[in-house]
């Protein structure tokens, strides 16, 4: 029994130090671009109207869905725990577009 807690505890450190590795190449990487490869930046701005919409709708739809999902009215535990996910999804989102900025 101790061996398979090692093993899982090996394991999730492996994994967390390849994401640190995964998001420390990335930087790297986005610090190495030049001035020419960032010209998509400008471009993408000219479909932004058109992006916020599709993301107001996709929003939307989880909401929607969550609702739903809530108005089922599952078991105490079940609902708590769709609560919980809610609210992340909810922060998640309102991360996101705080970062847009």
């Amino acid at each position: 029994m101790m061996l398979f807690s090692v093993k899982s505890t090996l394991a999730h450190v492996l994994l967390i130090l390849s994401a640190m590795a995964l998001m420390l190449l990335i930087a790297w990487m986005a610090l190495q671009l030049t001035g020419a490869q960032l010209d998509w930046f400008g471009q993408a701005r000219t479909a932004t109207p058109y992006l916020a919409s599709w993301r107001a709708l996709l929003y939307a739809l989880i909401l929607a869905g969550w609702t739903a999902a809530l108005r089922l009215r599952p078991a105490p535990a079940d609902q708590q725990r769709l609560k919980r996910l809610g609210l992340i999804g909810f922060s998640s989102i309102i991360l996101v577009e705080l970062f847009r900025v």
